[in-house]
């Protein structure tokens, strides 16, 4: 048995990826395709990173054992409970644990009650894109420039096309809440996972992406102009939802597991020792066997965790 990693205080966190577009370099140009040759599709490789320079696969061999310590993904502080990642204090002060992060159309820093106005104005109003993707099924869904493909990756979404882009998350967060009327704007985890690659046919995806588009497009309120949100004058951003001519699918292929009849979610609460070969991995899920271990679910759990290879 080779040991890759094995450390007695790791503060476990969502799995990161590298990734690489097929024959091409990441940039957000290939996504918008605004490119001289257009593309249709776009293929990515990627690779699930534990920490840098730590790549993990499919049959490896992995053992988490959680010795009942916490800390918080924002302070650091060890405390005896989290609260998604949070402390109580940073649960309550903190922009980014705020209630507008799930729900980004509720933003209030126009209304002079961001809990963190410097930090609103790096992180939420900066471009963001919102977007079609399927995993169990077709969903609409928002994130940040930097977070493309990353996000889609997170999510398990086995197809993904840029809808629009726009200049802050209160406006993502605006589309995409309009579109919940004819979009569903989460996957269920459980429908995600046995999905494994399934995906629509590339017809069948711009079908629904056109629909989508359309709807948006002559929707009154878009028309009229008010589905535009206010912005801080100093930061003088364009208020405009930019759609483009013909973006690309992006597919994006998982090391999953097909046919599983049933899936257990493993939690470090119930279960504080988790040891076991990795049959697949999906989004921020490993799988072992007919069980699951969520990364992101699991973030400041202080463990001891050791990696090997067989």
């Amino acid at each position: 048995m080779n040991i890759l990693y094995k450390s007695p205080q790791h503060q476990i966190l969502k799995m990161q990826n590298s990734y690489e577009l097929q024959n091409e370099a990441t940039n957000l140009t290939f996504f918008e395709n605004k490119v001289t040759q257009q593309k249709n599709k776009i293929i990515i490789d990627f690779n699930y990173m534990l920490k840098p320079n730590l790549t993990i696969n499919k049959g490896m061999t992995i053992k988490i054992k959680h010795n009942g310590i916490f800390q918080c993904v924002a302070c650091q502080k060890t405390v005896k409970k989290l609260f998604s990642g949070f402390c109580f204090p940073c649960l309550k002060k903190k922009a980014s644990a705020d209630t507008c992060i799930m729900s980004p159309h509720l933003c209030h820093y126009m209304n002079g009650t961001c809990r963190e106005p410097k930090w609103g104005e790096n992180y939420c109003y900066k471009p963001h894109y919102v977007y079609l993707s399927y995993t169990d099924k077709f969903k609409i869904g928002i994130t940040r420039e930097s977070q493309i493909p990353t996000r889609w990756i997170d999510q398990g979404a086995t197809s993904a096309k840029i809808l629009a882009k726009v200049t802050s998350r209160h406006q993502a967060g605006v589309v995409e809440n309009t579109m919940k009327e004819i979009l569903a704007d989460k996957s269920h985890w459980m429908k995600m996972l046995k999905s494994a690659n399934t995906r629509p046919s590339d017809e069948e995806f711009n079908i629904m992406f056109n629909k989508a588009k359309n709807w948006l497009i002559n929707l009154v309120e878009f028309k009229n102009g008010s589905l535009i949100v206010s912005t801080p004058e100093h930061l003088t951003l364009r208020k405009e939802i930019e759609f483009f001519a013909e973006s690309p699918i992006v597919e994006i292929n998982y090391d999953s597991p097909v046919d599983i009849a049933t899936i257990k979610s493993l939690s470090l609460d119930k279960t504080p020792e988790i040891e076991g070969k990795i049959t697949g991995i999906k989004g921020q899920y490993l799988f072992f066997s007919n069980h699951v271990f969520n990364m992101r679910k699991h973030e400041g759990y202080i463990s001891e965790i050791e990696v090997s290879n067989n």
